[in-house]
């Protein structure tokens, strides 16, 4: 009886674990990339006779394992930072022990690349990249979440490598310019967007060492450069669709008028002050890009 009390209580620890790693993750952020894979499947149907959808489904299952696998390894990384800037996040405020954490991503990352191979060397080989990718995101001698470039390259790349699996895994033949403009386009919202993230973190960062935007040009340059960048995506991506992809058109009109908005937001006095101030702009980031993807979801889907 003993035995068997020590396994139920043993089970629901890691059962608990494995929930708090999930959480850990970001479920919003793990939403918008299965998003992006779904989209990605969507517009190869442009060029294939219909979505295989148990092959889709099965290699998005190995896309959310490797990235929920990349965002707990972030989090590991991340423990200085987010102590200071007042996460709550499982590993910052101590909930999720270190330990269980890293047995977490290691179990996922096997799980994604057995998977993988399992279904074809072309959707392993995409799962090793996302997650090589990740892994030099947070981690290393020279992680490239310390600096602007590295950021943005490592954003940007994940973006590409989820809109190029989900194409894949819908059995395209080739890239065609729907999946090109709307993925090149969102994966770049993600980098410029994305940044407003270190508006609120700005001193956990420096403690850190990193040289995030902020860091480097200050506050007020750096949301001036965040408020650019933004509205070059929306508006770029709004005109090229106009001009060049027409069905793509409703979901540039989202995006142009999201960087409108966070435009706005991010050099006016709504997000300053304390901490959820200044998530404004990441909020807005994060919705437009919601919007974006289920539009286009919608608009193909009744198509």
């Amino acid at each position: 009886m003993l035995v068997e009390h020590e396994i139920r209580v043993a089970d629901r620890v890691a059962a608990k674990h494995i929930w708090l790693s999930w959480l850990e993750a970001r479920p919003a952020v793990q939403g918008i990339f299965t998003l992006r894979f779904i989209c990605g499947a969507l517009l190869a149907d442009y060029h294939t006779d219909g979505v295989v959808w148990p092959r889709v489904i099965a290699v998005m299952a190995c896309w959310i394992a490797a990235m929920w696998a990349v965002y707990v390894i972030n989090g590991i990384a991340d423990i200085v930072e987010d102590r200071e800037n007042g996460s709550a996040r499982p590993i910052a405020q101590g909930v999720l022990p270190l330990r269980s954490a890293k047995a977490v991503a290691s179990a996922l990352c096997v799980l994604a690349i057995g998977s993988a191979a399992l279904i074809s060397p072309v959707v392993c080989a995409l799962v090793l990249a996302l997650l090589a990718v990740g892994y030099a995101y947070s981690m290393g001698p020279r992680p490239l979440k310390g600096n602007v470039p590295g950021f943005f390259g490592a954003v940007v790349a994940l973006g590409c490598l989820t809109y190029l699996a989900g194409w894949y895994a819908a059995g395209a033949g080739h890239v065609d310019a729907p999946l090109v403009l709307f993925g090149a386009a969102m994966s770049l919202w993600m980098g410029f967007g994305g940044a407003t993230k270190d508006l609120s973190d700005t001193a956990g960062d420096q403690i850190a060492g990193r040289r995030t935007l902020p860091v480097v040009l200050g506050d007020r340059a750096a949301r001036a450069a965040m408020a650019i960048g933004a509205s070059l995506v929306g508006w770029g991506f709004l005109l090229a669709s106009l001009l060049w992809m027409p069905s793509l058109a409703q979901a540039g009109f989202v995006v142009c008028a999201g960087s409108i908005v966070l435009a706005i937001v991010v050099t006016s006095a709504v997000s300053q002050g304390d901490r959820f101030s200044r998530r404004r702009p990441y909020r807005v980031f994060m919705i437009t890009q919601y919007a974006a993807h289920l539009v286009l979801l919608m608009s193909m889907i009744l198509k």
